[in-house]
């Protein structure tokens, strides 16, 4: 099944949100997969990737306060994709993984507005030679480290594309 999909926190998930982005990843599966295993490819790639798509559904692309007001004030922060309708940010994250998904995650909560949240990471990822599961390790940590953190947030899905 692609992409992989765990959701940690289900409150209020829309089931039809979640298929539609299923289907739009699934319709750019082997470009995904070669920008994802290409050493030194940056996350952006993919998101100018699925910009299209995402816009008919709703989401506007690399959100910041210029555009809404999703941060506090002065905030530099920013958001992959958000869809004002859903409150939904998703954050596509390739490398640095450990690092880049607290931080996607600390985004989403740190926003008023967002309720629903969607961390993207790599399904696998290649690292000295060997194959490791980057999906499955990245929603573990979050869901086994988040106990309290989560309150904030209606849904928080973890994607391995």
């Amino acid at each position: 099944m692609y992409p992989r999909v765990y959701q940690i926190k289900k409150e209020e998930a829309s089931k039809d949100k979640l298929y539609q982005l299923s289907a739009v990843l699934a319709k750019y599966k082997e470009q995904i997969q070669i920008l994802r295993d290409t050493k030194h490819e940056k996350s952006k790639k993919i998101e100018l990737l699925l910009k299209p798509d995402l816009k008919q559904d709703g989401y506007l692309h690399s959100v910041t306060n210029k555009d809404l007001a999703i941060f506090k004030t002065n905030s530099l922060f920013e958001v992959d994709f958000y869809n004002p309708k859903t409150k939904t940010a998703i954050e596509i994250e390739k490398s640095n993984l450990y690092a880049k998904v607290w931080l996607a995650l600390y985004k989403q909560l740190e926003s008023p507005i967002v309720e629903h949240g969607i961390i993207m990471v790599p399904e696998i990822k290649y690292v000295k030679s060997k194959q490791e599961n980057t999906f499955e390790l990245t929603y573990k940590r979050v869901e086994n480290n988040t106990q309290y953190l989560l309150e904030h947030l209606k849904s928080l899905t973890i994607i391995g594309y």
